[in-house]
């Protein structure tokens, strides 16, 4: 399986920290958060990597290279123009991902997910696709998902304030068949979570939740970015 991380975007709400480099360099433990994501692929044996790029993207492809420092192999995608979204970043790395299942990784978010066990659960299943969820415990800004008893997922949404649901959400690891990539738009922005996961639904396809306890945070706030910090600290990140 291949692993595509999405680390083209700009950052604004970490400012200054982003004025001169992508969040994904931001570093936690003097490490971007990029490598932590590509010591964690290394460490489940998946080795192939896309990492697509669009904010100061030399920024990127200097420390990184060809990934053969990190025990990796690393292909880049470039949105030169503007971002694409998540479901466009995927598509706009079609030739590189296409034939065989493949990760989407957020590239800002810290985590230490099992990513063989999810493998090995979306392969039982079967589905189109396979999202790794968690209690969130910030859900009015997080996209929340129901699923049924064999994990089917039934609903996909962000809930309003008076609302009565489980704050399970979907946080940033997807794994896809690679005919996905028929249900997304060519040269168009297209977001993940507002356009393709609910067309997907729509369509009837099966998209199944892998929940886990495992550590799974974003660190796109100064807020969240410090949190993650002391939990480094602690020793709650792995990788």
């Amino acid at each position: 399986m291949k692993v595509l991380i999405l680390s083209a975007g700009l950052g604004t709400r970490l400012k200054p920290l982003t004025d001169h480099q992508p969040k994904v360099m931001v570093k936690i433990g003097g490490k971007p958060v990029l490598q932590h994501l590509i010591n964690l692929c290394a460490h489940h044996g998946f080795n192939d990597i896309v990492i697509n790029l669009h904010y100061l993207p030399q920024v990127i492809t200097r420390y990184f290279n060809t990934g053969k420092k990190f025990g990796v192999h690393i292909k880049y995608s470039y949105e030169k123009e503007q971002i694409m979204g998540g479901a466009g970043a995927i598509k706009q790395a079609q030739k590189l991902l296409e034939n065989e299942p493949f990760f989407v990784l957020n590239g800002d978010v810290i985590t230490n997910i099992d990513l063989t066990e999810m493998a090995a659960f979306h392969q039982r299943k079967k589905g189109l696709a396979t999202f790794l969820v968690h209690k969130s415990d910030h859900p009015f800004d997080s996209d929340l998902v129901a699923y049924d008893n064999h994990c089917l997922i039934k609903k996909f949404f962000r809930p309003l304030p008076h609302d009565s649901f489980v704050p399970i959400a979907k946080s940033g690891c997807h794994l896809f068949e690679p005919q996905v990539l028929s249900y997304i738009p060519q040269g168009v922005f297209y977001s993940l979570e507002k356009q393709l996961i609910p067309d997907l639904l729509s369509k009837h396809q099966k998209l199944y939740a892998f929940y886990s306890d495992c550590y799974s945070k974003d660190m796109g706030t100064p807020e969240r970015l410090k949190l993650i910090q002391k939990d480094y600290a602690q020793k709650k990140i792995t990788f």
